[in-house]
C-alpha cells in the first residue's frame, strides 16, 4: 500500500501545514479580489519556508541514519 507521501516518483513527497484563520482570510481575499501579487506574497511568506522546513527535516533525519522520509 502506497503511504500519501510515496507517490511512485522519486524526488516527490506531500507536505502538509495547518492554515490559521488569518490565513485563511487572506486566502479568501486573494481569491475574492483575484490579487496575483498578494497570492504570490502568501506563496513566499507561509507556504515555501513551510516546505523548506519539512525538507530540512527530513534531510536531518537521512543525515542522522534514519530515513528521514526519504525513499
Amino acid at each position: 500500500m502506497n503511504s500519501p507521501n510515496d507517490s511512485g516518483k522519486a524526488g516527490q513527497y506531500a507536505a502538509i501545514m495547518m492554515l490559521t484563520d488569518e490565513d485563511l482570510m487572506r486566502v479568501t481575499a486573494i481569491d475574492v479580489d483575484r490579487d496575483a501579487p498578494e497570492a504570490l506574497a502568501f506563496v513566499r511568506e507561509r507556504i515555501l519556508p513551510e516546505i523548506r522546513r519539512q525538507q530540512n527535516s527530513r534531510l536531518k533525519g537521512v543525515l542522522d541514519g534514519g530515513t528521514g522520509g526519504l525513499r
